[in-house]
Parts: structure tokens; sequence; C-alpha cells
């Protein structure tokens, strides 16, 4: 029996933003699902940010469409199905919260009340303060109230967890999982790949303003090289165990004290059968580093924006 196909309520089609002669973003088309987390990952002048203002009409693609809910973003209505937490989060600070709020909402926010009351009581956040003398991590909360309060079809989070402690953070990736798990689509923005390895069920990778990759994280995760620790229990073996590794395309091997370092990508059942025909005391998993797949995209020349297109 076939599974019925996510309905796509973010679809970007072959965007572009220039900013007189430099490059915003260049091309862009993506479309993003409801009730998945789709990451924008990209170091800092990337695009991400100027991706997210075009979804919301504050910036003006040159080129290109894009649909919200099957309605342009060019039109108002499309808006009210949108959420948008700014990674440059800026509230007037004379305002106490209960005052940000009513005046969001008024304006088209359209927060649901109840939802106010749930988040603010799990955030912790005392709004009858002025904006402006709470901390960094409690003006973040707000903005965390402002975007998940709204109950809208697309939340776009741009580099969210900034300012959150580590529980708060948690809170965070917990409300991310409700409202995807109620069909909302979530659209986050980073530059740490680690930040959303948990979260995100597919990334995609801005370099200099083009789309290079978009991928799941299980598919990143095949791309990552895998580390392992293996121990010999005949130090005899240490060296010609390391020397069989090695020999393995895309492995990379080095012994020290009957200790074998090996990276390597793919599959592990080779490296197992090649471990077979020695004395091994242990095997131990180090893991393999995401962060080094996405410094693959931006500095690797395949994926470099060409010139003059």
């Amino acid at each position: 029996m076939s599974t019925a196909a996510p309905e796509i309520v973010l679809d970007m089609r072959g965007v572009t933003v220039m900013y007189g002669s430099a490059r915003g973003i260049e091309d862009v088309s993506l479309s993003v699902p409801a009730g998945q987390v789709t990451g924008l990952l990209g170091p800092s002048g990337s695009g991400k940010t100027t991706l997210l203002r075009a979804v919301l009409d504050l910036i003006h693609p040159q080129r290109g469409a894009i649909d919200i809910v099957t309605t342009s973003s060019k039109d108002r209505r499309a808006r009210a199905n949108v959420a948008y937490l700014p990674g440059d989060l800026s509230l007037p600070g004379r305002l106490t919260g209960q005052a940000l709020l009513r005046r969001f909402s008024a304006a088209g926010g359209g927060l649901d009340p109840a939802r106010v009351k749930v988040l603010t009581d799990r955030l912790r956040i005392d709004l009858t303060r002025p904006v402006g003398t709470l901390s960094k991590g409690n003006r973040q909360k707000v903005g965390l109230v402002l975007a998940f309060a709204k109950n809208a079809r697309v939340l776009l989070l741009d580099e969210p967890t900034s300012g959150l402690d580590p529980l708060l953070q948690r809170e965070f990736a917990t409300l991310v999982h409700e409202a995807v798990n109620d069909g909302a689509a979530v659209l986050l923005s980073s530059h740490v790949m680690s930040e959303l390895e948990d979260l995100a069920d597919r990334v995609a990778v801005l370099r200099e303003g083009r789309l290079v990759a978009v991928e799941t994280i299980d598919q990143l995760r095949a791309r990552a090289r895998q580390r392992i620790r293996i121990r010999t229990i005949d130090a005899n073996d240490t060296d010609a165990c390391c020397d069989s590794l090695a020999q393995l395309p895309g492995v990379k091997a080095h012994a020290a004290d009957a200790v074998i370092d090996a990276t390597f990508t793919g599959e592990v059942d080779r490296i197992i059968k090649t471990l077979a025909e020695y004395s091994v005391q242990s095997i131990e998993s180090v893991g393999g580093e995401l962060d080094e797949v996405l410094l693959d995209f931006y500095s690797d020349e395949r994926y470099a924006p060409k010139v003059g297109g």
C-alpha cells in the first residue's frame, strides 16, 4: 500500500535576490513539506536570512516565485499562515511582555490566547516586566511565544536557540516536535550542523547564495567519516591489522601501542570481515562528524557557485 506524499506548504522556485551587484540568493528552488523539519544550513553570509525574508515578502525577489499553502507570498493572505522568529530579534523595550503580545496579535499576528498562556507558563516568562529589562535569553523566550502561539502552517525560525540555556534548548526542541506533529512545516536555519542533527528530517545546504544540496540526515550520516578504535589482544597483530585496514578503499588507519584508530565512510561490514582475521580485544565506535560533511560542501570547489552564473 503506497503512502501519500506529504503536502508541500512552502514552495520556492528559482528564487533570486540581488543587492545591486552583490548576490543574496540565486536560483533557489526548495519544497518544504508539512509535518517535517527542514534545516537550512550555511555559514554567515550564505543567504539563509535573505531566503527567509524573501518568503515573508520583506525582500522582493528579482526572479522566481514563492507559494505558501498554494497562495503567492506576495498576497497578504499568505502571511496569515506563517510565523517568523528573526535571528536579530528586536523588540520595543518600553512595552511589557503582555502589551507586546497584544500589539502583535492585533497587528495580524493571530496569536491564540490559550496557547500564549501555556507557552509563558512552560517557558517561565514574567510578562509584567518591560521587555527592555529582560535578559537576552528571556527576550528570546518572548520571541518563541510569538512564533509558536500562532498555530501557523509554516514556521520560519532563524537561528532560534541563540541565547537559550541547555534546558530551554531542550524545551525548544519539544516545541518543534509538537508543531510538526500537529502538521506544521518548520524551516530552521543554523550555521552548525550539530544543532539540527536531532531535530531536522532533512537539510538544505546554502553556499554563497546557492542551494548546493538537499539531503536527509541519514544521507548526511552516510557521507560522514566514521571513527573506530580497535584494540588487539596480541601486539604483534597490530601493525598487520592496521596495514590490512589501510588497503581498503576509503579507509585511513594509524597504529600505536596495540591500538588502531581508523576512519572510513560507508558500510562497516568490510571492516568487520577484515578484523575477523586478527585477534581483536575490542572495537569502539568514536562516531562520525556531520559538521565535517558540511565543511566539505563549503570548501569543495565542485559546489562553488559559477562565476557569472
